[in-house]
């Protein structure tokens, strides 16, 4: 199992900082699919937990643990690494301060 980062993410990027094995990726910006979360990559989370108690709107659950509404999140995240843009070389200062392609 690994975490997730429901659609109540505000891409306040805190959650990257202090990822151990660094699985943790905003969605590109300027992509109008996935720019408005960061997305935790399954097959690299060790399930540690260390995001959770850093991400200022509560958006980060263990995968058992997603609420109802926010079940399609654990897919959508999956997918973002399997078919979407997955790792990808980012300036994490820009990415944090927007959302859905615009500055916050």
């Amino acid at each position: 199992m690994a975490h997730v980062i429901t659609a109540i993410c505000t891409r306040e990027g805190d959650c990257v900082e202090v990822c151990p094995v660094d699985c943790i990726i905003p969605g590109p910006t300027a992509d109008g699919e996935w720019n408005d979360l960061f997305f935790i990559d399954p097959d690299t989370c060790i399930d540690c937990g260390a995001c959770v108690p850093v991400c200022p709107p509560e958006a980060i659950f263990p995968e058992e643990d997603v609420p109802e509404m926010y079940q399609e999140d654990i897919e959508r995240n999956a997918n973002f690494f399997s078919s979407g843009p997955s790792y990808w070389d980012y300036d994490l200062e820009k990415e944090r301060a927007t959302y859905k392609g615009k500055l916050k």
